[in-house]
């Protein structure tokens, strides 16, 4: 059984909250979206994103009748193909978006997002919004930062001014910045009390991993370690929309 709560806030600074969650348990899908644009482009973009996941998983449920209109890599198991399909999709619609009108232009979301089946998880992600397993204390991201710092260091090419440079969060892809994005899908198995936290930016990127980490294996109620990770954001500053979603299996 996966238990399962999100939170969303504005944090400190922002005037609206762009970010937006799902925790869908009836399909078991759960995402953090968290848009771009501004004058609300941001809201519609992330909202655009979570709708099309969520309509394509639901279709897609019958796996003996499914349309793979970005074909299927046969490399992955089906909901990974799944869950690619369904980002791609968003990105497709978030695209389009952007292209109807010029005040549309630079709108995008990331997208980090879970499809859970028993006791095994299928994780997405494009962008910068990370999915976490908290498992025995550690805390491990198993998603892949779309951003110029990871970039350069897959090259080789880091060193230790990277993690200062002005451009080291700048996002090299996200939903909607172009016809077809590189989705990074992964799959793991789950043990009891595993939790998995889903949460963008404006936690991870401000609040060290160590104490979320030390939040995460407070022993908490889900809903109470939402809260706290909110407030720790917030505490640093709040300099972006903060949100949070968390899943535990139980026995």
């Amino acid at each position: 059984m996966i238990r399962s709560h999100g939170v969303t806030d504005i944090g400190c600074v922002r005037e609206v909250n762009e970010d937006r969650i799902l925790v869908d348990a009836e399909l078991g899908l759960y995402i953090v979206a968290d848009g771009m644009g501004g004058h609300s482009h941001g809201e519609m973009a992330a909202e655009l994103g979570i709708a099309a996941m969520q309509h394509y998983i639901e279709s897609s449920r019958d796996r003996l009748d499914v349309t793979w209109p970005f074909g299927y890599n046969f490399d992955i198991s089906v909901d990974a193909n799944r869950m690619a399909t369904a980002v791609q999709l968003a990105n497709r619609q978030v695209w389009r978006q952007a292209e109807q009108a010029p005040e549309y232009g630079g709108m995008g979301t990331t997208i980090a997002a879970v499809l859970a089946a028993d006791s095994k998880i299928t994780v997405g992600n494009v962008g910068d919004s990370r999915v976490y397993l908290c498992r025995d204390g550690q805390l491990q991201q198993l998603t892949s930062d779309d951003t110029w710092l990871r970039a350069i260091s897959g090259r080789g090419t880091a060193n230790t001014d990277s993690s200062k440079h002005p451009l080291r969060n700048f996002l090299t892809q996200a939903a909607g910045s172009k016809d077809l994005v590189d989705v990074h899908t992964t799959e793991h198995d789950l043990n009891d009390r595993d939790l998995i936290l889903i949460c963008s930016d404006g936690l991870h990127g401000v609040v060290p991993e160590a104490e979320i980490a030390g939040t995460v294996t407070s022993g908490q109620a889900l809903r109470d370690i939402g809260d706290r990770l909110v407030q720790l954001a917030r505490a640093a500053g709040g300099p972006d929309n903060i949100s949070v979603v968390l899943l535990e299996l139980t026995p």
